[in-house]
């Protein structure tokens, strides 16, 4: 079946409900989905103020885009903010993404107007359609549960999605029955991104089967959202009959279906800080059914069933272990201290520049431990022998591995697997011998600071053993 030459106007499609009667911010980039979001809500009548960040990223383009964005806004006569920022340089401070970084702070931005003007203002975004069905396939590609594949929804908080029933087909036809002009960013032609290949490549082919597969998509992920609040209202339920101040009771949640089982597990652990994926989520569905045992989740917490309950607590162990806190700022030769190790080696913690990373491995050559992410670690920082139940997310692997399964994998003998080091902080395993980083503390190309650890028969240094 061929592609569908004309979808459904956007008129027909755009949920003003979602904005009548509220002041509303529209996040304004400039290019054909947002140009198009604010006229249709000026046509509409809304009470409209545009908000544009400059995130600095591509020089020129990104002035040129601010400069079309308060234009745009003098002709059509509504309110313009603009924030210019330096994405790049605050991802690298903060040891994160630029894309994550650069949606963290034009969201705050959106929030800090919103706050300020009135107290039931909403903020606009122009996603559309073809971009659920983007993210639909992105999520599918990387792994994903029900609540993944709802996609994005239409209301969140504050935010309103109004085009979210909208195809881009229908925003580009619709900026040109207007007459309006936009701009397009260089980079969403950009083959190394994901989500562009997805656009270019995927959907077209999704198209060339039915045509009308992203209004299908959207009808999907509407029955799935439908679907995830009733089980979310169900979980709600026996997370109240479960929940004890022992923690969770095992004979009610045995009782239970999986699914739901899974939805208060996850609610759980969210309440301990820590984040469930889909393999600590299978292995805490396997700790329910045991009289006892227990699932590593952080170097100084487990999740243990014992006594007819499910609850959290500190390990105690007799594992060679040592702990040091990292400071924010290092002193000028990047020294943080001596761990004594038990076969009478030194091994030397040090914070070096990236960009000097090379000259230190030449230097150091087969003494080099480890070489992670210095701004990626989270609180006190501990180098211990693997723990049963330590996890590790892989770069460029879905999800965490049990340390023992890879092990296993390996080939390693049980005494290797036993006093096997590992490095982890608050959040979890930050490095393992014969793995290697995971992959929050893989130094990437912001990396500015990085943490190693070498080897050495004498101490340099101030000895710091805790």
């Amino acid at each position: 079946m061929s592609r569908k030459k004309n979808a459904r106007p956007l008129e027909e499609t755009a949920d003003f409900s979602l904005a009548a009667g509220k002041p509303v911010i529209v996040g304004l980039s400039g290019g054909a989905d947002s140009v198009a979001l604010a006229y249709w809500l000026r046509e509409s009548g809304a009470l409209l103020m545009a908000a544009h960040v400059n995130h600095g990223l591509r020089g020129e383009e990104s002035d040129r885009d601010e400069a079309f964005v308060r234009e745009f806004c003098r002709k059509i006569d509504i309110p313009l903010r603009v924030r210019r920022l330096d994405i790049g340089a605050m991802a690298r401070k903060d040891g994160i993404g630029l894309e994550e970084c650069g949606r963290r702070e034009r969201y705050a931005f959106f929030e800090e107007l919103a706050e300020k003007w009135d107290e039931n203002a909403v903020i606009a975004t122009a996603h559309t359609l073809s971009d659920n069905l983007e993210t639909l396939l992105f999520r599918i590609a990387r792994g994903t549960a029900l609540e993944g594949l709802c996609g994005i929804p239409p209301v969140r908080g504050r935010i309103i999605r109004p085009l979210l029933g909208c195809s881009r087909q229908a925003v580009e036809d619709y900026c040109r029955r207007k007459g309006l002009t936009f701009v397009t960013d260089s980079t969403n032609a950009d083959p190394s991104y994901a989500r562009n290949r997805i656009r270019a490549q995927a959907v077209p082919a999704l198209l060339e089967v039915n045509s009308a597969a992203e209004e299908h998509a959207g009808q999907l992920m509407e029955t799935l959202r439908q679907d995830r609040e009733y089980l979310d209202s169900q979980a709600e339920t026996l997370y109240l009959k479960a929940r004890n101040p022992e923690g969770l009771s095992l004979k009610i949640l045995r009782k239970a279906p999986a699914c739901l089982v899974s939805r208060v597990a996850a609610r759980y652990l969210r309440e301990q800080n820590v984040q469930p994926d889909y393999w600590l989520l299978e292995d805490v569905q396997k700790l329910i059914f045991q009289e006892t045992g227990s699932v590593n989740l952080s170097a100084r917490r487990k999740l243990r069933a014992a006594r007819g309950f499910l609850r959290t607590e500190e390990p105690v162990t007799s594992q060679e272990q040592f702990s040091a806190e990292l400071p924010k700022e290092p002193e000028k030769d990047g020294f943080l201290a001596n761990l004594t190790l038990p076969e009478g080696e030194w091994l030397r913690f040090q914070v070096v520049s990236a960009k000097d990373i090379e000259s230190v491995k030449k230097i150091y050559k087969n003494d080099l431990i480890f070489c992670v992410d210095y701004d990626t670690i989270i609180g006190k920082l501990l180098f211990r022998n693997r723990l049963p139940g330590d996890r590790i997310v892989l770069p460029r692997r879905e999800g965490s591995r049990l340390l023992k399964k890879l092990y296993s994998q390996l080939g390693l003998t049980p005494r290797q697997r036993q006093t096997a080091w590992v490095l982890a902080d608050d959040s979890g395993v930050v490095w393992a011998e014969y793995t290697g980083p995971s992959e929050r503390a893989v130094p990437g190309q912001n990396a500015m600071r990085l943490l190693t650890a070498v080897r050495s028969q004498q101490q340099e240094g101030a000895q710091h053993n805790d």
